[in-house]
């Protein structure tokens, strides 16, 4: 083999790891210090209108009470706070099966996970560069502790692709 030849493998081989390592990364397990973490895995996208599930992993010792809707503040790429209005239940942008029904108490036990999920609309009708979202810190209710939402599939990242609607409807906690 003529060194051009090896060197072509070798640079191979290093892309490789480093693809590899990238995508190892987005799906190691969160932390979980505070006892409770946010996690998302999927995003549904059909015609302009998205829906992101979130659960709630109760990873501390004992169970979680929740009722009602989680807390939530949607970040830029730079983490600068974007202008949305945050809708409890689907905020009419669209009509989807239990996104409008009451909250209802619930508890998680250690190792259980609640359900909510996020919905919006990517439209874009203005001048003005659409707005996306790369960062959603969560609260597990009002005057709740704060933290980053997690994205565990293979990509690692969060994308709330807004457009010019400024509008994000949130589930209620729910079990199924």
């Amino acid at each position: 083999m003529r060194s051009g030849g090896r060197i072509l493998v070798v640079f191979a081989a290093l892309v490789g790891l480093v693809a590899c390592g990238t995508g190892a990364q987005a799906t190691e397990t969160p932390s979980c210090d505070t006892g409770l973490r946010f996690v998302t895995n999927v995003t549904d996208a059909a015609m302009g209108l998205r829906v992101m599930s979130v659960e709630a992993v109760n990873c501390g010792a004992e169970p979680l009470q929740l009722n009602g809707y989680p807390q939530v503040k949607l970040f830029g790429e730079e983490r600068e706070p974007l202008d949305v209005e945050i809708l409890d239940g689907s905020g009419g942008i669209a009509s989807l099966e239990g996104f409008d029904d009451a909250p209802q108490p619930i508890t998680v036990q250690p190792g259980e996970r609640a359900k909510s999920a996020f919905v919006w609309r990517n439209t874009h009708a203005s001048a003005d560069p659409p707005q996306v979202g790369k960062h959603v810190d969560m609260a597990a209710a009002p005057g709740g502790a704060w933290q980053p939402l997690v994205a565990t599939t293979p990509q690692g990242r969060i994308l709330v692709d807004l457009g010019s609607t400024g509008r994000l409807g949130v589930r209620a906690w729910y079990r199924q």
